[in-house]
């Protein structure tokens, strides 16, 4: 990921520090729009010797948490805190009350106990300010605590295009819970504009409007490639990076399948950063996968939340076609979005059905 120097943000972005340090605000804007590079410069200033505020930075999932304490690092400001969702409130409850927070399941708190519990102990936050990233993602309830016991101000950036849970919430949830200063982020500056009028296929909710491309046309259209196996498939990886180099995003349905990716990956590159991560890795495997060095990362959907790449092999896509329900065509605006510079969308190595690929875009949006 391209942090921009502080001198390079756009106006648009500029406004968002404008806002009172001490007012909860929530920034929107589509994908490519610059919502995290503005969430951490926001941690950034706010951590900084002119306001030395504790800042945390939440997201969905390790890795992105991961990603935002390296940009923080290799920036080489104050120290900010990065973590996800479920982990800070965990650990919060834990620490207030001694005991393990209620759950309906796994990672499905009892909010109403949660609350309860908290007002009970007239807790008072603790935390100068969170900045929310991918905030569409997390509960409505999570806003609520924050506001309440979390933190004194919580910033929050969010896109309810790519929101891919079910029980995420939308900008006007947010405005009702307290979050009526809002802001817009309106330029796309991470895709070229081949790949941002393929995203905009899959754009559901009009209430963004779409994002200008600002780095222009670069004659390199979409692509789908068809893969009979996976050793097929990393071997057009390894040539392509070979060639070119960069950072590369594998998006893979299935996490058995990043390990025989990973595998087969790993031993055509042998002197290459090749990484992996799944969601059920152990603590701390994300913060040794360096997301901004030249590379190739093997990740699932749920993962990509955030993140983006010179080139993305999309490979994940028989789950989400042919969209016959709103999450799946948000899942595919995010995914393809991930991309600066090439996308290629992979069928195989079990071949979508008809019906799949005809909600697809045809040529010239998307070659094939």
């Amino acid at each position: 990921m391209r942090l921009p120097s502080f001198n390079d943000l756009l106006d648009e972005q500029r406004r968002v520090f404008l806002a009172d340090p001490d007012q909860s605000i929530l920034v929107v804007g589509p994908p490519g729009s610059g919502k995290t590079s503005v969430a951490l410069w926001k941690a950034n200033i706010l951590a900084g010797p002119d306001y030395r505020r504790q800042v945390t930075v939440v997201t969905k999932n390790r890795l992105l948490a991961a990603l935002a304490t390296q940009i923080s690092q290799d920036q080489g400001n104050a120290p900010v805190t990065s973590t996800t969702m479920h982990a800070l409130v965990w650990n919060h409850y834990k620490d207030t009350f001694n005991r393990t927070i209620p759950q309906w399941s796994p990672y499905n708190f009892n909010w109403p106990q949660v609350f309860r519990d908290y007002e009970a102990a007239n807790v008072a936050p603790l935390i100068d300010h969170l900045i929310v990233d991918e905030g569409q993602n997390l509960p409505l309830e999570f806003f609520v605590w924050a506001r309440r016991v979390g933190a004194s101000t919580v910033s929050v950036f969010a896109d309810e295009n790519q929101s891919t849970e079910a029980g995420g919430c939308h900008v006007a949830d947010l405005q009702n819970a307290g979050f009526t200063e809002m802001h817009l982020l309106t330029v796309n500056h991470r895709n070229t504009l081949e790949i941002a009028e393929l995203v905009e296929h899959f754009h559901q909710n009009r209430n963004v409007p779409p994002a200008p491309a600002q780095r222009g046309r670069s004659n390199e259209p979409p692509r789908m490639i068809t893969v009979t196996s996976w050793e097929e498939l990393a071997q057009q990886v390894a040539i392509r990076f070979g060639n070119r180099g960069g950072s590369i995003g594998l998006i893979v349905y299935h996490v058995d399948d990043i390990h025989i990716l990973y595998a087969l990956l790993r031993g055509r590159l042998p002197s290459a950063r090749v990484d992996m991560y799944t969601n059920n890795a152990e603590p701390q495997t994300e913060d040794a996968i360096r997301l901004r060095d030249a590379g190739i990362t093997i990740i699932s959907g749920e993962s990509a939340i955030g993140l983006e790449f010179d080139a993305v092999y999309l490979q994940d896509l028989s789950r989400s076609l042919p969209m016959a329900l709103p999450v799946q065509q948000r899942r595919l605006y995010m995914l393809c979005a991930r991309a600066r510079d090439t996308l290629l969308l992979i069928n195989g190595p079990n071949p979508l059905m008809e019906a799949q690929l005809a909600h697809l875009p045809l040529p010239p949006v998307l070659d094939r």
